[in-house]
């Protein structure tokens, strides 16, 4: 009969342990979309891991029970067969070596690569024992709070917040570089919404194109039919004076009133006010302001109130999915362009972003204080470098192919030696 019951309680200790592990690893996520799909046992085991304590106090308790009486029957029965002095030590490393291999290592091992079956198949049981052993339970947890007040305080942890998005990049990064690629990109760029600025993303003000308010009606309408862009900036006087938007759809109404009747049009009737939005604006404030605001264009200015450049909804959604292109954009204009050199290195255009370069080449390099690749290499030399020149900044080698005035247009990288 010893027997039996030993062999309950190394049973019992298997499921202690195995459920503490399992238990404790099991996803949140994961059980929730089980849940979503009708699983039971999923939502009874996501409410009971509401409390932590109580669920894990619960384990801990029975496991302990029952190593301590496989321990006290065996030793019982060992000293029974060999005497007191021989059955105390057999029973000191027979049962420490089955309690380690079938109620630690085996369960723990098993719950290890089983985690989610495992959960929620000792979910029943883990139930009614939480129920059960509540008041125990409850009793053991208020004895420890006390005994922690004595203990001395950690120091607070970081923001929660930040500790998830670190779990998150952490979990990303375990899976490897060809497990579900694309997705990982874009699950790392929404991420990354909070950290980067509209102004590190914007088409700078010298490749705009826009129109003089005074333009003639005709040519507007001509130039408007054959730009592939949908929203226009309109400038009165100087260029960086930006009056109003003038968006393709208004155009297609103000055709039929100009041909139509050839009245005198004013062509800030068709203007949209415009939308000024600081720099230092974070692409995820930005993405709720365009939601909100039901905008898909805005004019980035700095703290100054100088035009800077443009952003667009299209290039904030591009910065989590990547190039999006239609028949009306260029190949040339779309495409991340790089050619590969002689010596190893990779001929880019200045004006490529640190963030696609890095997204492209899977490159580390530092966007804190430049967006540009041009505005990368004269931040660290402080000052405009010459055509031909070759420089190492960090152990990375840069060469200046083009220039044209002082805008850097071509730069060969050389990344450091693996």
């Amino acid at each position: 009969m010893a027997w039996f019951i030993l062999i309950f309680l190394l049973l019992g200790s298997f499921f202690f342990s195995g459920t503490e592990t399992a238990v404790t690893a099991v996803s949140r996520p994961l059980l929730h979309e089980q849940a979503k799909r009708g699983n039971k046992w999923a939502a009874k085991l996501l409410e009971l891991k509401k409390d932590p304590a109580q669920v894990l106090s619960t384990l801990l308790f029975g496991n302990n029970v029952v190593n301590i009486a496989f321990t006290a029957i065996s030793t019982g029965l060992l000293v029974e067969m060999f005497g007191p002095n021989y059955g105390v030590i057999i029973s000191t490393f027979v049962v420490s070596v089955i309690v380690l291999i079938f109620a630690e290592i085996l369960p723990k091992t098993y719950a290890v690569n089983n985690t989610l079956p495992m959960a929620l198949q000792s979910t029943p049981v883990l139930a009614g024992l939480v129920w059960l052993l509540r008041p125990v339970v409850n009793g053991l947890n208020w004895l420890s709070e006390k005994t922690m007040r004595l203990l001395p305080k950690a120091n607070p942890l970081d923001d929660p917040d930040e500790q998830l998005k670190a779990e998150i990049r952490g979990a990303l990064a375990m899976q490897g570089n060809n497990v579900l690629s694309q997705e990982k990109g874009m699950l790392k760029s929404v991420l990354d919404l909070d950290e980067v600025s509209v102004g590190d993303i914007k088409m700078h003000r010298s490749k705009v194109v826009s129109l003089n308010l005074n333009t003639p009606i005709e040519e507007v309408i001509r130039f408007v039919t054959q730009t592939p862009y949908s929203r226009i900036p309109v400038y009165q006087g100087r260029r960086d004076n930006i009056v109003g938007i003038l968006h393709t759809k208004s155009v297609m109404k103000m055709m039929p009133v100009f041909y139509g009747h050839r009245h005198k049009l004013n062509l800030m009737d068709y203007c949209t006010k415009p939308w000024y939005v600081l720099n230092t604006t974070s692409l995820l404030d930005q993405l709720v302001a365009f939601k909100k605001k039901r905008e898909h264009f805005a004019i980035i200015v700095d703290e100054y109130g100088d035009w800077e450049g443009i952003l667009t909804l299209e290039d904030l959604l591009e910065e989590i999915v990547g190039d999006i292109s239609d028949e009306t954009d260029k190949l040339e204009e779309s495409i991340f362009q790089w050619e590969r050199t002689q010596s190893g290195g990779y001929l880019l255009d200045g004006a490529t972003t640190i963030r696609d370069i890095n997204r492209h080449f899977h490159w580390e390099l530092s966007d804190e204080n430049a967006a540009t690749l041009a505005g990368y290499v004269m931040y660290y030399l402080e000052r405009i470098p010459s055509k031909g020149q070759v420089f190492e900044i960090n152990d990375w080698t840069f060469v200046i192919h083009e220039k044209k005035r002082n805008q850097l247009t071509k730069i060969e990288v050389i990344p450091p030696p693996l």
